[in-house]
């Protein structure tokens, strides 16, 4: 009488055995393509003072500081991206 329920949990257990596993690539997401932008460059005056210069040469540091910004979401985005890619996100 206790093989007959032992054969039918066997046989419940054996049908669970057959599953698939099936792999599905995950979508790209493309770079924003303001961060791809080129980098706006200040332009020159004709002429300049030593004061000038100076402005100048903060207004070239905030472009560079904004295209340094813009180059690290890159950077998280790529990570994130490599992240998810082996598993990690």
């Amino acid at each position: 009488m206790t093989a007959l329920p032992l054969l039918l949990l066997i046989a419940l257990l054996t049908g669970c055995g057959n599953t698939k596993t099936e792999y599905v690539l995950a979508p790209h997401i493309p770079i924003p393509a303001s961060l791809l932008a080129d980098c706006p460059i200040p332009d020159i005056p004709d002429k300049m003072t030593w004061g000038d210069i100076a402005e100048y040469n903060i207004e070239l540091m905030s472009v560079i500081k904004e295209c340094n910004l813009d180059k690290k979401a890159i950077r998280e985005i790529e990570a994130d991206r490599l992240g998810s890619k082996n598993g990690n996100g």
